[in-house]
């Protein structure tokens, strides 16, 4: 079961690239999901977080990308 992470937390990641989301995080453990639309498509740009909870086995991320292409 997660639980929000506390807000200064919270706050200062979302929307971050994830590189530097992950510099911030330094000597925690992270689990990370990327956020697709539900069509074939391919992301563009940068990831960046949307997302921020804490379980059991350290803080976990939901990133997006800049942008999507649809597929064919």
């Amino acid at each position: 079961m997660s639980q929000s992470v506390s807000a200064p937390l919270e706050d200062s990641l979302l929307l971050l690239p994830y590189t530097r989301a992950l510099e911030m995080i330094d000597g925690r453990d992270v689990s990370v999901t990327v956020v697709m639309p539900p069509y074939p498509c391919i992301g563009v740009g940068r990831l960046h977080v949307v997302r921020v909870s804490e379980g059991d086995a350290g803080v976990e991320l939901a990133l997006s990308y800049d942008s999507y292409e649809r597929l064919p």
